[in-house]
């Protein structure tokens, strides 16, 4: 089963980006998504027939995410298939906006946990589930 969500789990030492830890990016069809840490929908990078080749920036955002006051986020997903086990998404993020080598605007990183249980493991959880006694 192909990974379809990532929890950002780290970020850099940006006044803000404490945040965006709980966030999600999740695959929808031909979209990468960023979820709040509640799940609410708040920017989506989408391709015609597939997904948007990497690196993508979702559209800038107005959002206090998982804090108290609201800023403009610019997010930038590079990779789905990062770390050793190529299943952690990581990425760029800012509050001015988005990094690239014209703009010259500081950025910090995030890096996301993929939300997966892997195939070994749900079965694992499949054998106990149907072994387990009827209430």
């Amino acid at each position: 089963m192909p990974i379809t969500s990532w929890t950002i789990s780290t970020v850099g030492s940006g006044a803000n980006g404490t945040e965006l830890v709980g966030c999600h990016i999740k695959i929808n069809g031909n979209c990468y998504q960023f979820l709040s840490p509640s799940n609410v929908l708040l920017a989506s990078a989408c391709g015609q027939t597939s997904l948007p080749t990497l690196p993508c920036q979702f559209p800038m955002f107005n959002s206090a995410l998982a804090g108290s006051t609201a800023v403009n986020w610019y997010i930038t997903l590079e990779s789905v298939t990062d770390g050793p086990s190529q299943n952690k998404a990581k990425g760029n993020w800012g509050n001015s906006g988005y990094k690239t080598e014209l703009t010259g605007i500081e950025t910090d990183g995030w890096t996301a946990q993929a939300n997966q249980v892997d195939d070994v493991e749900a079965e694992k959880h499949k054998a106990v589930a149907s072994a387990s006694p009827k209430p």
